[in-house]
């Protein structure tokens, strides 16, 4: 977050500057901001959506393991083993899938305000 504010404070003033004088606009810097978002945020999709294919193919097991233990009655301990055992790695891998899907944005958010950082 306070790579954040630096970085967009950063740039709202190279983006003032440049409406205020194109001639002094910093046009380098200026044509990085949208290619880079687009880059992080379409990293981040991918990474979101290979976790939502992951988890949901681990509840559609979940599932079919359930419902096997319902229909063999008295249930199987090795069974009832297993669907405890991917109840906890599922509610891991939700709990992490979100900081999995921020890491590219914020790996771009920080080297912007690196490299900001050396500039000023």
């Amino acid at each position: 977050m306070l790579a954040t504010c630096h970085v967009m404070g950063s740039r709202s003033q190279t983006i003032d500057t440049a409406m205020r004088n194109p001639l002094q606009g910093d046009y380098r810097e200026l044509g990085k901001m949208v290619p880079e978002k687009v880059a992080a945020f379409g990293k981040a999709g991918s990474v979101m959506a290979n976790d939502w294919t992951a988890i949901h193919g681990e509840m559609l097991d979940q599932g079919r393991d359930l419902m096997s233990a319902l229909f063999s009655w008295p249930p199987n301990a090795a069974r009832m083993a297993r669907i405890a055992d991917r109840g906890s790695r599922l509610a891991l891998e939700m709990s992490l899938a979100g900081g999995r899907a921020m890491a590219p944005v914020h790996a771009a958010v920080t080297a912007n305000d690196r490299r900001l950082r050396r500039r000023h």
